[in-house]
């Protein structure tokens, strides 16, 4: 079918119906009336003077657009100039024809199909494994012969753990510092030793408070002798007199003076330091670092010591042999050639390859049917032959949309309100502002 043809003959014709509207809108030139006073270098080629002789203006061209064909409903023919749906097909009785050599399988959907045996590739090593065949091998690694055991000490995990004596601190030490001393084989600290306070004489009234001795005024509650009170007199003192103020009376509350003190002795434990008055007090040595004999170490406070148990000798796991180099090799079988399709277009299933096909019909009237348009076959081949494949029934609807458009447009100036003219300003004076519209009246 031949695509629908866009000629010539449109563009002419679309001019015309310009030319007729141009008329219809009243733009007339004023040739004769006004050729002295507009000279034609006002305007450019192809252009002319409008009536007010303040533009130029030209009709419009018309322009068309050829788009690609389309269908409102359907799809395009191959040519693209019709429109068409596929045909229904009717069920018929009988059996499906498939091309030659093929038949329908129930395993593949009732798809024809043709099966071929697969060829064998020759058998191999599997994976991972070495040699040649009927000689294939892994290797496998040695192993020991019977269980690791201790001569000495208790097997833990690979190891043998031997307990020694306990481990035994270094000489002690002392710990000297800004106040603990180390002098002659003593460590020691400096103390002052307790003061020994001197005793107060009863017969003076006086008793110890503290470090002072103290004589309260025995007529304190008797507000009529209480200020008759004075201190009484110690030899080789300074009583200092305590004054109270009761009811109105200031008299003398106590007596006091410094209880004498002299420096102590140093009591034990304490040991006199010679020559300076104070007293040791002595320091406890710093044991020395725990320690283990040689080849111990401390673990959890024990002395600990590993050594590695005794084995037999590594040796091929049983099934292996052993080869001039000490590698051991164990056998595995060989594997057999896997199956496989030389063509492309089969598809391997098991030992077989598929060969699929589409079905072959003859296109007659009783086994496609269009509800719309008109029944038409394309393609060729016949399903008797085992060929026809690309036979086809389709229904048509008719032609396809053209989708040409046409417009106008200016190559030169701006468009006039209705499109059909394109103005540009006189090019012997400035340029005026760009003029849309209206469109301007003419007499002539």
């Amino acid at each position: 079918m031949e695509a629908t043809k866009k000629t010539s003959t449109t563009k002419t014709a679309l001019l015309v119906v310009a030319a007729l509207s141009m008329l219809l809108s009243g733009l007339f030139i004023a040739t004769a009336s006004r050729s002295d006073a507009n000279p034609a270098a006002a305007c450019p080629d192809g252009f002319a003077l409008t009536a007010d002789a303040k533009n130029c203006f030209q009709a419009a061209a018309i322009t068309s657009a050829d788009n690609p064909n389309s269908c409102d409903k359907g799809q395009l023919t191959p040519d693209g100039s019709k429109c068409y749906v596929a045909a229904r097909v009717i069920p018929q009785e009988g059996a499906t024809l498939c091309p030659k050599g093929y038949s329908p399988d129930d395993s593949l959907g009732g798809m024809c199909a043709r099966f071929e045996a697969a060829p064998q590739r020759a058998a191999a090593c599997p994976d991972g494994s070495r040699g040649v065949t009927g000689g294939c091998y892994i290797l496998v690694a040695k192993g020991p012969r019977g269980d690791a055991a201790c001569a000495t000490g208790t097997l833990a995990g690979t190891n043998c753990v031997i307990t020694g004596n306990p481990p035994v601190n270094g000489a002690a030490t002392c710990p000297e510092s800004a106040t603990v001393l180390s002098q002659n084989g003593e460590c020691f600290t400096l103390v002052a030793p307790a003061n020994q306070a001197g005793n107060c004489d009863s017969s003076d009234a006086y008793n110890q408070f503290g470090s002072v001795c103290k004589a309260l005024n025995p007529n304190g509650a008797d507000p009529d002798t209480a200020g008759d009170f004075t201190c009484p007199a110690v030899a080789g003192q300074t009583v200092t007199p305590t004054m109270h103020t009761v009811g109105g009376i200031n008299k003398i509350a106590s007596c006091s003076y410094p209880l004498e003190i002299s420096p102590g002795a140093c009591e034990a434990p304490l040991t006199p330091n010679p020559g300076t008055g104070l007293c040791r007090r002595k320091v406890d040595l710093r044991p020395g670092p725990a320690a283990c004999a040689a080849g111990f170490g401390i673990v959890g406070g024990a002395c600990i010591r590993y050594t590695s148990p005794a084995a037999s000798a590594p040796q091929c796991p049983i099934g292996s042999v052993e080869d001039s180099v000490g590698d051991c090799r164990k056998p595995v079988a060989d594997a057999a050639g896997a199956y496989y399709c030389a063509d492309a277009n089969a598809a391997l299933n098991g030992k077989s390859c598929v060969y699929t096909s589409g079905f072959l019909i003859e296109p007659t009237e009783t086994l496609y049917k269009c509800d719309e348009g008109v029944r038409t076959v394309i393609g060729s081949g016949s399903a008797a032959l085992g060929t026809g494949s690309a036979v086809q029934v389709i229904c048509l609807l008719g032609d396809a949309n053209a989708n040409t458009s046409t417009s106008p447009s200016c190559l030169q100036g701006v468009p006039s309100a209705d499109a059909a003219y394109c103005l540009v300003p006189r090019i012997d004076t400035a340029p005026a502002a760009a003029v849309a519209a209206p469109v301007p009246s003419f007499t002539g």
